[in-house]
């Protein structure tokens, strides 16, 4: 119904394989849960998950809150993106003109 949906799912019990190759820098441990994997993704209003339990409800997993996804802001999650490479992803993405009204808040 959808064909492009403007989201991505990933294998976080995968991304100690791919991660380094495709990012740089020392290869990662292992996570120990989804939250640990969560809560290293590089904003905070990325930083959310969602899943269907066995009940059919959303079980929503989000280390840091849901206020800057809700508030529309773009804010550097320092966990595993340091600030040169936050920046370089603020040029590449340009959230704030692909967005009209989204809040950036620069890295530093």
């Amino acid at each position: 119904m959808w064909p492009q949906p403007p989201w991505q799912a990933r294998n976080q019990a995968a991304a100690r394989t791919w991660y380094a190759a495709t990012f740089g820098g020392d290869p990662i441990e292992p996570y120990r849960s989804v939250a640990e994997a969560v809560a290293t993704w590089p904003e905070y209003a990325t930083a959310v998950a969602v899943r269907l339990d066995s009940a059919d409800r959303l079980k929503v997993c989000a280390p840091y809150g849901l206020t800057d996804l809700l508030g529309g802001v773009w804010r550097h999650n320092p966990a595993r993106v340091d600030v040169a490479g936050s920046r370089q992803r603020l040029a590449r993405h340009r959230p704030a003109q692909r967005w009209p009204g989204v809040t950036v808040i620069e890295p530093g």
